[in-house]
């Protein structure tokens, strides 16, 4: 479900925004200033609602300030990747808003119930030309995402699966729910069966209890 968008002007303001690395260190009472001057919005999703499609124009950055959103690529054969989980506080969308064809390469989705404050691309701007710690966050926010797209590029197109294979179950511990990883790594089911064969085989890789793990 995609939910409707609704700008307001107003005072109703989550001030866990000022948790993410975007708004730290700012001044708050310019900062309140600026929120209150642009039309924005404070959204609450449920799990597996629908937040910004793919392909659809950037025209505002979303401050994740409670739960977990997915951030989905799906191939024009009707492939699906989980390109990311991203949780509360963070900032999503910053590295589109901008861009001379700003449309989302991404689908947004909540992977839990969530709230976003949800700032205006003419908001975004004021708040970057009038406060300096800002303009020195998005900058930062913008050089995180841009080095995590590259890990990922290399990951996908000089990694072998067995490679990712190892270096999801080293960030994560466990594979217990083969669909979804697969998913996640962006492969058929039948594919990552038999690369976690091929790692068992090796010794790389063992079956417990709680699902695979590294041996």
């Amino acid at each position: 479900m995609l939910r409707p968008l609704i700008f307001f002007k107003g005072s109703f303001m989550d001030s866990r925004i000022y948790d993410t690395l975007l708004f730290r260190d700012c001044n708050r009472s310019v900062v309140g200033g600026i929120l209150e001057q642009y039309p924005s919005r404070f959204s609450s999703y449920r799990k597996g609602d629908f937040i910004a499609m793919q392909n659809s124009v950037c025209r505002s950055l979303y401050v994740l300030c409670e739960g977990s959103v997915y951030a989905r690529m799906i191939s024009g054969e009707g492939r699906e990747f989980t390109l990311d989980t991203l949780s509360a506080p963070d900032v999503l969308a910053s590295a589109f808003l901008f861009g001379t064809e700003n449309i989302l390469p991404i689908t947004m989705i909540a992977h839990s119930d969530c709230r976003l404050w949800v700032i205006s691309k003419e908001c975004v701007m004021s708040l970057i030309e009038q406060d300096r710690a800002i303009l020195h966050n998005f900058l930062a926010v913008l050089s995180d995402h841009s080095l995590f797209l590259s890990r990922k590029l290399e990951q996908f197109a000089l990694q072998t699966l067995s490679s990712r294979l190892i270096g999801y179950l080293e960030n994560n511990g466990t594979i217990q729910n083969l669909q979804q990883t697969a998913f996640i790594l962006g492969v058929t089911r039948p594919s990552l069966s038999r690369a976690i064969a091929q790692l068992v085989r090796q010794g790389m890789v063992r079956k417990e209890d709680m699902g695979y793990v590294l041996a």
